[in-house]
Order: structure tokens, then sequence, then C-alpha cells
């Protein structure tokens, strides 16, 4: 189970919900990326069972984003909802500082 620390009967409707990944995605361009210009934000999670840690940080390093590391699964939008939103608030209050 790739959301191992959400209540079961939120991953049952997760994954009721879910749609199949389309391989288009990977595929189409979308144009220049917004992180080469303005700053970005990160969230990794360290027990992540579909995308790896060391990728996500990877990826962070990258596009040299300010990242916060939280002790969740795939689903920290849902397990961590609290320091999710924090991130958010944190990096609108930064961005309207560069504006």
């Amino acid at each position: 189970m790739v959301v191992q620390d959400v209540d079961p009967t939120e991953a049952e409707i997760l994954a009721a919900v879910q749609k199949s990944f389309n391989q288009s995605i990977g595929l189409e361009k979308s144009g220049p990326p917004a992180w080469k210009q303005l700053p970005s934000w990160y969230q990794i999670s360290e027990n992540d069972r579909l995308i790896p840690p060391d990728i996500q940080r990877s990826y962070a390093e990258r596009m040299n984003a300010t990242t916060l590391s939280l002790n969740s699964s795939h689903a920290s939008l849902i397990s961590h909802p609290d320091e999710i939103a924090d991130l958010i608030i944190n990096a609108t209050k930064v961005s309207d500082l560069t504006q």
C-alpha cells in the first residue's frame, strides 16, 4: 500500500477514485518550467513507496527548492495536512515578496 499512514477507510476511497496513469503525461511538452525562473517549494515524503525519496530530493535540488521532509507516505496531503498547509502559506508569503 502506498498510503500506509492514512486511515484504512480513507485509503479505500482514494483507491476507488484514483484514475489510471496515462503514459501521455510523460510525453507531452509543457513549455519552459516555471522553477527555472521562480522560487520553488518541494515536500519530500520520506516513506513514499511510489516515488523514492532520493528521487524526490534530486528533483528538489534541481529546482533549488525550499524543501520540507515529512515522515509520510505518498499521501502526505492527507496524512500531514497542517504541515502541507504551512508549506503552501509560507510559499505564498515569499512569492508576494518577489513580485
